[in-house]
């Protein structure tokens, strides 16, 4: 079904080739995963099945594709439209439509099917996939898990002979998370030949038939079906992956002694209008050296609640005091700063370095501050490079380095390791207690369990707009961190 033979290639604007004399051979109904840290190629294989390499991004390739038989180099990227199905990392950079069942119809339009045809393919897809409850839905009401479901829906109502995704589960919860297996698992069944690029990998052991682990743009080793199954978290974690079985992981930071409730959450309430309630009573106290882990299901209100502590949003109730001292939202603004899970928000400038500066240059002791931190977030070699040329984890990791930079009380993290590799994780990690240490408080909102264990002093349990629960993390708390956000 997928023949790569001898394949090199080398973007563009790159010195550095992509991938380097690659040969895999992906039979028909075969699932497959592409493992290894961000920028080794991965998504750079998922690219070349489906014609977007060297098509749109352009570069030297020798070697040769072959795709259900036909070679792709005399193919145009249309010609592969009912033969291959990609979703992408961010299912809104495919999205059409405003709403989802005008979204899961594009595809089916486009290509021309008479609208009897094009109806039952809506429905095969709504029940094949369980997402009947999303139809006719605005697409900008839904969580990153239903826009993910909906992407994938879009792909299978054309019906394909392929599908590609690339890091799909990177900014999904664990619920959505699960159900992104149970998709796939369909998928599988159906007969599909599936090839997955993924970092959490702990979804995809008991589906995927084979793993293939790439590192610097070549496959380093394959592995079997019953290999990926049986590999440990060490063995994972050696090889650079993230941990493979969760239920493993135990905690391994514990909570600081903090002299004081520096920043305190006086039973906080919000909507977005007089009818609407997102936070109805939160209601914690954290102290400095504190990194407090955020936790409940999408829409809960955690973003939200970043926001609110960083003077975006103004609080219908209660009070944010920040030691002792009650902080209107315009005074909340100069203390804290906001990490966003959608770096490209924050990112203006025209170079890595420009944006740490802040375009205003800077001192010798700020220059030393700064290299310093790329060193840490291993984006030294980026100094001069624009920051939209980076990897979507490369800009996460130059925000929490400008967040570090303007040295607030307060920062504040939301989904700080979506599309992190194992590596990029333990940095941000390091860096987080690193601040710990200087006294910041820190709130991290997470999905990630892996990260939480690894990372936070305290977690905070919002459900239904309240503090459902607050406590320290350690080897006993652990097991009912993870009960939270598995529902088990």
């Amino acid at each position: 079904m997928i023949q790569i033979q001898d394949v090199s290639f080398r973007y563009s604007n790159s010195d550095v080739p992509a991938l380097k004399n690659v040969n895999l051979h992906i039979q028909k109904g075969e699932f497959v995963v592409l493992l290894g840290s961000s920028g080794c190629g991965k998504t750079t294989i998922t690219r070349l099945i489906n014609r977007l390499v060297p098509e749109f991004f352009e570069g030297e390739m020798s070697g040769k594709v072959f795709i259900d038989g036909r070679d792709t180099s005399e193919l145009i990227i249309q010609d592969l439209t009912g033969t291959v199905g990609s979703v992408f990392q961010d299912p809104r950079s495919q999205f059409f439509c405003t709403d989802t069942t005008a979204e899961l119809a594009f595809s089916c339009e486009n290509a021309g099917l008479p609208r009897e045809e094009l109806i039952k393919r809506i429905e095969k897809a709504a029940n094949d996939l369980n997402i009947t409850h999303l139809l006719e839905r605005s697409i900008f009401e839904l969580s990153s898990g239903e826009k993910q479901s909906i992407a994938i829906g879009s792909v299978y109502a054309l019906e394909p002979k392929i599908l590609v995704l690339d890091e799909p589960s990177a900014n999904l919860d664990s619920f959505a998370t699960m159900h992104l297996m149970e998709i796939l698992n369909v998928l599988k069944k159906q007969g599909f030949t599936i090839v997955v690029s993924e970092h959490r990998i702990h979804y995809l052991k008991d589906i995927a038939d084979r793993a293939i682990l790439i590192k610097n743009g070549e496959i380093v080793k394959e592995l079997s079906q019953e290999q990926f199954q049986n590999l440990t978290n060490n063995q994972a974690n050696e090889m650079g992956l993230r941990s493979i079985d969760l239920r493993q992981i135990k905690a391994s930071s514990y909570p600081v002694e903090a002299e004081d409730d520096f920043l305190v959450f006086n039973h906080i309430g919000f909507g977005f209008d007089k009818k609407s309630s997102v936070l109805k009573d939160v209601d914690f106290k954290a102290g400095k050296g504190s990194i407090v882990g955020i936790i409940g299901n999408n829409g809960v209100g955690k973003s939200t609640l970043l926001e609110i502590v960083c003077g975006l949003q103004k609080e219908r109730a209660g009070q944010i005091l920040f030691n002792g001292t009650p902080q209107k939202p315009k005074s909340r603004i100069r203390e804290t700063f906001l990490v966003m899970q959608n770096s490209d928000c924050q990112l203006f400038s025209e170079s890595v370095e420009n944006e740490l500066y802040l375009d205003n240059g800077a001192n010798e002791e700020q220059r030393e501050m700064g290299q310093a931190l790329l060193g840490k977030m291993g984006l030294t070699e980026y100094l001069k490079h624009h920051p939209a040329s980076l990897s979507g984890g490369q800009k996460q990791r130059l925000c929490i380095a400008v967040a570090c930079m303007k040295n607030p009380d307060a920062i504040c993290f939301d989904e700080p390791t979506s599309g992190l590799d194992y590596e990029s994780m333990l940095r941000v990690s390091a860096l987080l207690h690193e601040l710990s240490s200087e006294g910041k408080v820190l709130l991290v909102t997470s999905h990630d369990y892996e990260f939480l264990m690894a990372t936070c002093t305290h977690i905070c349990h919002l459900k239904d707009g309240k503090t459902a629960d607050f406590y320290p993390v350690n080897e006993v708390t652990a097991r009912k961190t993870y009960d939270i956000l598995f529902d088990t």
